[in-house]
C-alpha cells in the first residue's frame, strides 16, 4: 500500500514539473523598448522575471556601446 501511494506522489510530481517546465520553455519574452528611462538600475532591478531582467540589461548594454 505504502509503495502504490509513493509512486503515485512520484508521478504527481513529475507531471506537475513538466506541466511548468513546458510553460516555461514555450513562453515568449516581450521586447522591451531601450531608452535612457528603461535603462537606470532602479528600473532594471524592477522587473521581476529573470529572463526578461537579463534580456533588457543586455540590451542597455548594447546601446551604451559607442
Amino acid at each position: 500500500m505504502k509503495s502504490k501511494t509513493n509512486v503515485a506522489i512520484t508521478l504527481a510530481a513529475a507531471a506537475l514539473l513538466g506541466i511548468f517546465g513546458y510553460r516555461s520553455l514555450t513562453r515568449q519574452v516581450q521586447p522591451v523598448a531601450v531608452n535612457a528611462e528603461n535603462c537606470t538600475q532602479e528600473h532594471i532591478r524592477a522587473v521581476t522575471d529573470a529572463m526578461e531582467r537579463s534580456i533588457l540589461s543586455a540590451q542597455c548594454a548594447k546601446a551604451r556601446k559607442p
